[in-house]
């Protein structure tokens, strides 16, 4: 079977996001969503979910498709031919589309079909809100099975974590263990072990089925015509849809290829309209003017007329667009009050966290945040060298409790913690509250968290983000419409005129030195020059938040957990990433003061 001319659920789900894209796909052309799916999957919990699904259904046969899909397709039609049956992976040919079922349930003329998900379920908000993006999925199942069986009854549901409940069983996260991954003949395979008490497992019902049947038949009409219009835009040949361009194709996946093509017509541009912050909230929200300059075959945050701009929002596309045709730095004029009111030490602070699919204790309901790691660096008094602090766990358990006691012990109350963006804030704001709902007996740190923590808009905490600071007091034309550290770092190491920084890069640590310099002897991106991990035959560079919880899970939970060497390369990557976070708080600072 030639895959390039049939439609999966993820073809299905691109083309209709875009049709221009499932060509794009079809074609090969590079995306910046290709990554290390493993990873990938680990971090979103789904193996273990995965596994604990199969584990209700006792009766349930898994359909081999470790021989391919056709082998895979026969064996789901031979088991159908039963009075009754649950397959797992159960997989459907129609026309040109193919179709994989998590887990089918059937009873005569009645079939269930189930999309077993990692993400969590809120029973006090509605499926449609909440699910919204899964109702396609399931409604493509659907179309291909109804084909097939058009005198049965189909219902589809969902089995996925209930966030309303608690787990009544000990380190249930940790029973779960991922022992291989490999991918073959299209399929995924991953090799999962459960150690726990099955009985326990069942009783516990953590998942929940929920039906989505009403969610998808208010929308299947519809997404009949736009799958019937795609399966004809791959079959026989592979023909591109076009699609008009909008303030929705500024973040394709393609940029680097396909978008070319898309926007061939327009004028080039260095100061392109989707560097703009915020550009799609200019004019109306149903017709919002970066639409109506791309008609009119406008490209530049030029071509925006100022008096368009409104607001704080406006505020800071205003300086945005007059400091970028200057190409000139601009620092706010509370900029230097602000920071010279900081009190001595300062604390620059990072956290990196975890919320996992299922506990990890009994009592904790699905996706709790848990807190893994902290980085500290620390400038003692003015004109004094940073001083590097840190905490990571390593084991599996719910590590949040001890974390927040480490940071205590490191900063206490004297000095100005400082943070970049609020995250840490609700990070040991949700501590805070674990420690009531778990009682957790330590009334020293509940009183430290009552001191820094922010709690709401009235009660003022003594953390300081310096993201926020950031927005309204400063700007360089490299961070384009950004304020996040990965952009600002590199924004501000084009102007540093300070030997310290130039000395702490050097020195990063014993083993790394992380400066480096472009054509123009401008300081270059430090986080590109963090050392990579082989894993699974990709080079694995720990240099975001999303790639500090993959490998997190995987120390902890996934292959890594029993080899020793991957294991100690992963926690050092991590280290050495959330330094780097607190040594860019450290070089903003010292570029602004």
């Amino acid at each position: 079977m030639n895959l390039k001319n049939i439609l999966s659920k993820t073809d299905f789900k691109v083309g209709i996001d875009c049709p221009t894209k499932l060509y794009y796909r079809k074609m090969n052309y590079s995306s910046s969503k290709e990554d290390n799916e493993y990873l990938e999957y680990l971090a979103e919990g789904g193996y273990a979910v995965g596994k604990m699904a199969t584990l209700y259904f006792e009766e349930g046969i898994r359909i081999d498709n470790s021989t391919g899909v056709e082998q895979a397709i026969e064996q789901t039609q031979v088991e159908l031919q039963k009075d009754s049956c649950t397959l797992f992976e159960a997989a459907f040919k129609s026309g040109n589309k193919l179709g994989v079922v998590d887990i089918l349930i059937k009873e005569e003329e009645h079939i269930q079909l189930i999309e077993v998900k990692s993400k969590g379920y809120n029973p006090e908000k509605k499926v449609e809100s909440q699910w919204k993006e899964l109702i396609p999925d399931i409604a493509f199942q659907k179309i291909i099975v109804e084909e097939l069986y058009p005198n049965h009854k189909i219902e589809c549901y969902v089995l996925a974590p209930d966030k309303s409940k608690s787990t009544s069983i000990e380190g249930l996260n940790s029973m779960f263990k991922l022992v291989d991954f490999k991918t073959k003949n299209g399929f995924n395979f991953f090799d999962i072990v459960y150690d726990g008490s099955k009985s326990k497992l069942i009783e516990d019902q953590l998942l929940t089925k929920v039906s989505v049947d009403d969610a998808i038949n208010k929308e299947i009409q519809g997404l009949r015509k736009d799958l019937e219009k795609l399966e004809k835009s791959i079959s026989p040949e592979i023909k591109k849809i076009k699609t008009r361009v909008s303030k929705k194709c500024f973040v394709c996946e393609y940029e680097q290829s396909g978008q070319k093509e898309c926007w061939a017509h327009m004028p080039s541009s260095n100061t392109p309209l989707e560097d703009l912050y915020r550009v799609g909230s200019i004019g109306d929200i149903k017709a919002p003017l970066v639409n109506q300059l791309i008609e009119e075959k406008k490209s530049s945050i030029f071509d925006i007329p100022l008096e368009a701009l409104k607001g704080t929002w406006g505020e800071r596309q205003l300086i945005q667009i007059e400091n970028t045709k200057l190409n000139s730095e601009w620092f706010g004029p509370d900029l230097s009050e602000t920071i010279n009111s900081w009190k001595y030490p300062l604390h620059f602070i990072d956290f990196e966290t975890s919320t996992s699919a299922l506990p990890f204790h009994k009592g904790m309901k699905p996706y709790e945040m848990s807190a893994f790691q902290w980085s500290c660096h620390t400038i003692p008094y003015e004109g004094a060298e940073p001083l590097h602090t840190e905490w990571i766990n390593l084991e599996p358990s719910f590590p949040s409790f001890k974390f927040a006691e480490s940071l205590m012990a490191q900063i206490g109350t004297t000095g100005t913690p400082l943070m970049w963006s609020p995250h840490e804030n609700t990070t040991l704001r949700n501590i805070y509250k674990q420690m009531d709902k778990y009682k957790y007996d330590n009334p020293a740190l509940r009183e430290w968290l009552e001191i820094i923590v922010k709690f709401n808009a009235e009660k003022s905490g003594t953390l300081v983000d310096m993201a926020a600071l950031c927005m309204k007091q400063y700007f360089h034309p490299r961070m384009k419409g950004k304020t996040s550290i990965k952009w600002t770092l590199p924004a501000v190491l084009k102007s540093n005129k300070s030997k310290r920084t130039t000395d702490w890069l050097k020195n990063f640590s014993p083993s790394i030195n992380l400066l480096s310099f472009d054509k123009d002897n401008h300081i270059e991106d430090p986080y590109k020059n963090l050392p990579s991990i082989d894993i699974l035959e990709h080079a694995e560079t720990v240099n975001e938040g999303t790639g500090a919880m993959r490998a997190y899970e995987d120390m902890l939970f996934g292959k890594a957990k029993e080899d020793k060497t991957l294991k100690a390369a992963y926690e050092i990557a991590l280290r050495n990433y959330c330094k780097l976070d607190t040594l860019a708080m450290l070089i903003i600072w010292e570029h602004w003061k």
